[in-house]
């Protein structure tokens, strides 16, 4: 069979899915919100959860295919607990042992939208033929983080989330938060045979990134040189806290390792310089071609220039154009297209900004029907107002 890619549902309405169907293998990106954005925490989570679980069952899965979510808070040390108890009614019919949940990042990034307290994605896999799926969970003693490491057709797909440094410990400053992160991320990539050379897909929130940011960036460039990692990661460092709130860092991360054939390397964009020439140590993309398929994962993306500039200072409507610009350049290189986008997110410093993103974002003939949350969340240099990530994935030649 070949590969299939469909999209259902618009940014207005309370589901978006991308569907990509192969042979006996189904995989499912979806973005689900609240149907109203209007009431308590209480009642938007329950909604939410309402509508993912209708939306799996419209593409013929379950709780139990879901491997991985999401989860964004308007004030998550608030709203966990309650979000805790609404899981575990969900998931429990399906699950009888929280350890078998989903993969789960408890993100506090308020959804943009005016009204709207929670929102959540979440990456689903079926099999739909003779097709066989293994996944299996990792050890207990994690805290809040959890891990799936999913295997079928040769190709073991390892999931990591929200990890944090220091847990246990009291008062750890920003730095010392930020090694042990990187520190334990490794000896849980070694547990299953890994090591970040393997890492193909980091995602890094931290608390105070307008503050930290540069010490993050000492940290991973150390780290990675020491460990004598030479193909970066695609990433994005964004604000974000997780439970609880007062957490520097919290990292998610994904791994890919396979018996066959599989070209893994980073992408480059001409209208962008490479972000290692300003001390970032991560790569602007990562493509993995398989056997049916190519993905190109983008990294966090905003309104930078060749030369590492900003551009655009202080003017909302360039800098999505420039940011939306550079996202399309980066997948052109790779002849990919932004119809070929599967799942985004975007970050704006500012909710008010989400009516311009959305305008300009239809010009540049951005898919309407592609999961994406938007989420409010300062960008790690002052002056940039936005920044965009995405997935697009296209048939194999």
């Amino acid at each position: 069979m070949d590969l299939k890619i469909s999209r259902f549902g618009h940014w207005k309405e309370p589901t978006q899915v991308a569907r990509i169907e192969s042979s006996g293998i189904t995989e499912l990106y979806i973005c689900v919100r609240p149907t109203k954005d209007e009431g308590g925490f209480a009642k938007q989570a329950h909604s939410m959860y309402n509508n993912l679980f209708q939306i799996l069952s419209e593409h013929g899965a379950s709780s139990q295919n879901v491997i991985t979510e999401k989860v964004f808070f308007s004030d998550v040390d608030r709203q966990f607990r309650k979000l805790k108890q609404l899981r575990k009614h969900w998931y429990s019919r399906f699950f009888p042992n929280t350890r078998d949940f989903p993969a789960t990042i408890f993100l506090h990034q308020p959804p943009c939208q005016t009204g709207r307290l929670c929102e959540l994605q979440v990456y689903a896999l079926l099999p739909t033929e003779s097709e066989k799926i293994k996944v299996h969970n990792l050890d207990g003693g994690l805290g809040l983080a959890s891990g799936k490491v999913v295997e079928y057709r040769g190709i073991q797909h390892f999931y990591l989330t929200n990890l944090t440094g220091g847990e246990g410990t009291d008062n750890l400053d920003f730095i010392s938060q930020a090694k042990d992160m990187f520190t334990q991320a490794e000896t849980l990539l070694h547990k299953q045979g890994l090591s970040f050379r393997d890492v193909v897909r980091t995602w890094i929130y931290v608390n105070n990134i307008e503050r930290d940011y540069a010490d993050l960036n000492r940290v991973r460039t150390e780290f990675f040189q020491e460990h004598g990692l030479t193909r970066l990661p695609a990433s994005t460092g964004i604000q974000g806290a997780t439970y609880p709130k007062e957490r520097g860092c919290t990292m998610d991360l994904y791994t890919l390792t396979t018996n066959r054939p599989v070209e893994i390397e980073t992408i480059h964009a001409p209208s962008m310089n490479e972000a290692a020439e300003y001390g970032s140590s991560f790569s602007r993309g990562m493509k993995v071609v398989r056997e049916d398929r190519i993905i190109a994962y983008v990294s966090g993306t905003a309104s930078i220039d060749n030369k590492g500039n900003i551009v655009h200072i202080g003017n909302i409507e360039k800098q999505v154009h420039r940011m939306l610009l550079n996202v399309e350049e980066l997948l052109a290189t790779q002849n990919i297209t932004p119809n070929d986008i599967v799942t985004l997110i975007t970050y704006l410093k500012e909710p008010d900004f989400l009516d311009t993103f959305y305008k300009i974002y239809k010009e540049h003939s951005f898919p309407k029907d592609a999961p994406n949350t938007i989420s409010t969340a300062d960008i790690c240099r002052p002056e940039w107002l936005c920044e965009i990530e995405a997935i697009a994935v296209v048939p194999s030649k």
